[in-house]
């Protein structure tokens, strides 16, 4: 039995890749002397020990909705990386950027096919930029500038959302008996759905094939 509390129960689970691991390839970031001090990898695919990171699990059916946090999700440029790579917010929520590198970079962020903003920040001196979400999806950030750079805010009207670490878990705690309906969201292999009773453990597994 997987409960929390009385009259509360907890849905937990991991993301597994079933898939031959995909290799890592090296970002090309030399166009710019100031990013080609260091030598990186491309983060879009990360599998430790059949594992998945970077995924976005959220309950999309079922959970009530949920009051924006006082906080805000913060998202940096730092050495021509966003940081995080995946985050996630309530609608509601304010989002800050910030620019810790001394040189210019533009936020250009996307809601499916439309851009909600694209700012310029010269460098780390710039003045942050603040958004409010408005309504549940995935935000695409990218520059323009570095095209490598790119991350992603996953919106959700409630609270029951994470996002995946190397060890592929998550767990929603605090969540009503019942029913739910959980999504996963991964950038580069797409989405997936999986219905469960709280409390209850799940699965999602990714085999390599591209969305």
């Amino acid at each position: 039995m997987i409960a929390s509390a009385a009259g509360a129960a907890i849905i937990e689970g991991e993301v597994q890749f079933t898939g031959a691991a995909p290799a890592s390839g090296k970002l090309h970031r030399e166009a710019d002397p100031y990013c080609a001090r260091e030598v990186m990898t491309d983060p879009t695919a990360l599998v430790t020990k059949g594992k998945l990171a970077n995924v976005w699990v959220h309950v999309i059916k079922g959970a009530s909705d949920a009051p924006p946090p006082p906080t805000a999700v913060e998202i940096d440029q730092q050495n021509c990386m966003y940081t995080p790579r995946v985050t996630t917010a309530v609608v509601g929520q304010r989002i800050v950027a910030r620019n810790s590198d001394p040189i210019l970079h533009n936020v250009h962020t996307y809601f499916g096919t439309s851009t909600l903003f694209n700012k310029g920040m010269p460098n780390d001196k710039a003045a942050p930029i603040e958004y409010v979400t408005v309504e549940p999806g995935m935000i695409k950030w990218k520059c323009d500038v570095h095209p490598w750079m790119r991350a992603y805010v996953g919106v959700s009207r409630n609270a029951f959302q994470a996002v995946t670490g190397t060890d592929g878990v998550f767990r929603f705690s605090n969540l009503p008996p019942g029913r739910y309906t959980l999504e996963a969201w991964h950038e580069k292999f797409g989405t997936k759905t999986i219905e469960v009773t709280a409390p209850g453990r799940v699965v999602f597994a990714y085999d390599g094939t591209e969305h």
